[in-house]
């Protein structure tokens, strides 16, 4: 599905929400309601950027937890796991939507290597200085959008945007107090997390990561489970299957398929371990919550 054809269905259910859209490349949403993410967990088609201008929510990335507050940047990668809990009554917000070719044609990676730093933090409560210049982008490329007549809109979009984002790598490289001061078992158990992320689609066993880092089974255990509220064990299994349920429930892939894709050995051992972690076997999953 391209990205106007999701914007298109997205306005036709009557959600609210005013929409800049220039072809299938990019897309701003003011004030758009809620429904513009699913609710399931799912993988994210676009780049996605939320810009909160008022009201708070929260969301989770790959399982980590971010609060949005007033001023917050909450940015989406493709392929990364994607999962709204809550939002105010008040909440307000401006989404910036962009296709995986838009982002490509700007060059970006070629001189900055902002997309390990958006993986790294992808939400961030933004200065006044940020975010006077992040309005002041969003505002260029709707009044860029909405001249029709201008054959170079999408080039003209391209170098603003390209421009933005590379002043917007300053930003999330100012440094936060609060993670200066994070303990030593707060920066392993974030380690031992960066190292799921990447790896869980081969490695279910925590002996790997145990290696990976030169520690023990025994004390990453100890330390994950003191700095957060699942044990090391519980953290893999739900990068494993919250990769399953987006699958699930936001593609048409065969649960054969999917399987495979996590590297289970069989169809079988997926749908035992599955059902041991969610409590409800795939295809009855996808039966109840796909839509």
């Amino acid at each position: 599905m391209t990205l106007a054809e999701v914007i298109e269905k997205y306005l036709d259910r009557g959600n609210r929400g005013t929409a800049y859209s220039l072809g299938d490349e990019l897309s701003v949403i003011v004030n758009p309601s809620f429904a513009i993410l699913p609710s399931q967990p799912h993988h994210s088609p676009f780049v996605v950027a939320a810009y909160c201008q008022r009201g708070h929510g929260t969301g989770r990335i790959n399982t980590r937890t971010y609060n949005l507050e007033e001023g917050g940047l909450f940015i989406v990668l493709p392929g990364q796991i994607t999962e709204f809990v809550e939002l105010s009554d008040d909440f307000e917000a401006t989404y910036l939507l962009m296709t995986d070719s838009f982002t490509e044609s700007l060059s970006i990676g070629n001189t900055f290597n902002l997309r390990n730093i958006i993986q790294s933090h992808p939400y961030k409560l933004l200065s006044a200085p940020a975010r006077e210049a992040l309005e002041d982008y969003l505002r260029m490329v709707r009044n860029t959008i909405t001249i029709e007549a201008n054959p170079n809109r999408l080039e003209i979009v391209q170098l603003i945007t390209r421009a933005f984002f590379l002043g917007l790598g300053y930003f999330l490289h100012e440094k936060d107090g609060a993670n200066e001061s994070d303990s030593r078992q707060t920066k392993l158990t974030s380690e031992f997390l960066e190292l799921i992320e990447a790896n869980y689609r081969e490695h279910r066993d925590l002996k790997f990561y145990a290696e990976r880092m030169g520690l023990t089974p025994k004390y990453i255990s100890t330390v994950v489970k003191a700095s957060s509220e699942r044990s090391a064990t519980e953290w893999i299994e739900r990068y494993v299957t919250l990769d399953a349920i987006a699958q699930l429930t936001s593609t048409d892939r065969s649960i054969k398929h999917i399987a495979y894709d996590l590297n289970f050995p069989s169809l079988s051992f997926f749908g035992k371990y599955f059902t041991r972690v969610v409590g409800i076997s795939p295809a009855a999953y996808r039966a109840e919550h796909k839509k």
